[in-house]
């Protein structure tokens, strides 16, 4: 079970969310083909040009405050928005209450400070790294900003949503509706099986097998005009109908998603989550309710009745169990952490000392284990230094909500197996990580040691050019291997 800032209370299916229409876990091309015109085809109706505004103009609004939200444990951002969608690089942008019209002022949250970009838009999606922001307007206009301008690859699209791998989908504004069709956008407009009325990507990196035992990370969430949800992992066309009803959606990277219940009540949902581990997860109430919602790695946002921005940090899961020591070692912002000692586990105890902290204040639990079999569930295999055979794993966990960084060199790392290395020489630092396209194992360059008798030390190694050491929220591996 993947566990949250909130203490879940947990609901039955026949709550209201889970009303009558439910679908069943099974693969399902319930959902119509696409069929409408190509959005390549329709010309985009023009970006606005409007002047940058100072942060004042975000900063003047006061939305009503919403007591419960704040109750909840949630803090408000300043500001009064329309629309939100959060960053994976930890920003938040957001569409304003303003202009009249169904069309907004573009903003950018960071670091505590407001900014605006020109242009005027009705929904935005931001890309995985979160470098370019998508955008359609009223019109249906399709539009990309990313290096200080905006392009457009065409028109006709009423939602849009960032895939995995950089790609588009959007729904069309055409056709008889309710429930219009969804578009594919790589570089070549591409037509997709489905249709609905809500479009959501999804980052996480994970695969649920009961949902598509084949699939790959990325895909895309489809709410439909009766609050139906399905499902479509990444390169496997068909869609998967999840339990519940649901009047928005927005899906972590930890194995979970938020839902507003359906119908909306007004103005204002419950929040509910669900665990994507198993299909026999049940909907969690999570305290809050609001009119949208969006998260990053970092916090649920939640968009109140009124306008309010509220923000609440998501703790981050810990998917693998460690079978061998386990220590907390804290970390400070311009501080050395202390050594970080491991107690003797199957022969072997291991000590790790990073650098100075760059970034950020927190804890870490830091854990090992002596084979991939000690550790549920199994890691895949350690392909980084083929024919090596993997002693100890680490387990670095952080339970958010901030990223803690160390530089650029990565950990000194002591092994003293009592027993001996047996015909082992040498000894390497692996990393599992996602490199871009989900995650794999790679070793780090010059991060390696010569065994000592029953002791191998690999010293603190400078990174690869462009790399640092970010533990973000969650929890990540790495593996001292020998041969």
């Amino acid at each position: 079970m993947r566990r949250f800032a909130f203490a879940p209370n947990v609901l039955a299916l026949s709550a209201l969310l889970m009303a009558a229409g439910c679908g069943s876990h099974a693969s399902t091309n319930i959902l119509p083909a696409s069929g409408d015109l190509s959005p390549g085809r329709v010309p985009a109706a023009p970006m606005a040009k409007t002047a940058i505004l100072p942060a004042s103009a975000m900063l003047d609004a006061h939305p009503k405050a919403d007591v419960a939200l704040q109750n909840a444990g949630y803090t408000q951002i300043p500001g009064s928005a329309s629309f939100l969608a959060a960053s994976t690089d930890g920003s938040l942008w957001a569409l304003s209450d303003g202009p009249a019209g169904p069309d907004k002022n573009i903003w950018h949250y960071a670091n505590g400070s407001w900014s605006n970009i020109s242009g005027l838009a009705s929904r935005i999606a931001i890309s995985r790294d979160g470098s370019t922001v998508w955008a359609i307007n009223s019109g249906g206009g399709i539009w990309e900003y990313s290096g200080g301008s905006w392009s457009s690859p065409g028109g006709g699209a009423s939602d849009i949503t960032t895939d995995y791998d950089g790609s588009i989908f959007v729904i069309t504004n055409g056709g008889a509706g309710p429930d219009r069709s969804i578009w594919h956008y790589d570089g070549v407009w591409s037509p997709s099986q489905g249709a609905g009325v809500r479009i959501i990507g999804s980052f996480d990196p994970g695969n649920y097998g009961w949902l598509n035992s084949n699939g790959t990370p990325g895909g895309m969430y489809v709410l439909n005009s009766a609050g139906a949800i399905y499902h479509e992992y990444a390169g496997t066309p068909g869609f998967v109908q999840l339990p519940g009803l649901a009047s928005d959606l927005t899906p972590t990277v930890e194995g979970n998603y938020y839902v507003l219940g359906y119908p909306a009540g007004g103005s204002s949902s419950q929040i509910y989550s669900f665990d994507l581990d198993s299909s026999s997860s049940a909907y969690a109430n999570v305290p809050g309710s609001g009119k949208q919602i969006s998260t990053n790695t970092k916090n649920l946002y939640v968009l109140s009745s009124s306008g309010g921005i509220y923000a609440s940090a998501i703790s981050a899961a810990q998917p693998y169990a460690f079978g061998g020591a386990s220590t907390t070692t804290t970390f400070t912002n311009g501080q050395t952490p202390a050594q970080t000692v491991l107690g003797a586990y199957q022969n072997i105890s291991a000590t790790l000392q990073f650098a100075t902290v760059t970034q950020d204040s927190g804890t870490l639990t830091i854990s090992d284990a002596i084979g991939n079999g000690d550790i549920t569930p199994s890691l895949a295999a350690d392909n980084a230094t083929t024919g090596y055979t993997p002693i100890v794993y680490f387990s670095v966990y952080n339970p958010g909500p901030a990223d803690i960084q160390t530089g650029t060199t990565a950990p000194a790392v002591s092994i003293t197996k009592s027993t001996g290395f047996g015909s082992a020489t040498t000894c390497n630092l692996d990393v599992y990580g996602d490199q871009g396209s989900g995650p794999v194992w790679f070793t780090i360059p010059g991060a390696s040691a010569t065994i000592s008798g029953n002791t191998v030390s690999v010293p603190q190694t400078a990174l690869p050019p462009g790399n640092n050491v970010d533990f973000q929220p969650g929890q990540q591996v790495v593996a001292i291997s020998c041969h």
